[in-house]
């Protein structure tokens, strides 16, 4: 796993020299955390699936928004605790 992590990274590198795009800190992160964004992206198109249902299915639609809300905030917190750790 750590060998595709350099990869992808060297890969990005080698993208923003040849073709000049700097990539932003959360594009960065984007390829170290693949498997946290993806869960993240995830959640957010759920929550978006959500907001567009509708009815509000007596709160229960509601509470899963807020827990998607708390996960994502979660992930958030896992990505920051892996910037920590290196």
């Amino acid at each position: 796993m750590k060998t595709v992590k350099i990869l992808a990274l060297s890969a990005a590198f080698i993208g923003v020299f040849c073709f000049g795009k700097s990539l932003s800190s959360s594009e960065m992160k984007a390829l170290e955390y693949p498997e946290l964004n993806a869960a993240k992206n995830k959640m957010t198109e759920a929550k978006g699936n959500l907001a567009k249902a509708a009815k509000d299915f007596g709160g229960h639609k509601a509470k899963a928004a807020e827990y998607l809300d708390k996960a994502i905030k979660e992930v958030d917190e896992a990505i920051l605790y892996g910037d920590k750790q290196k």
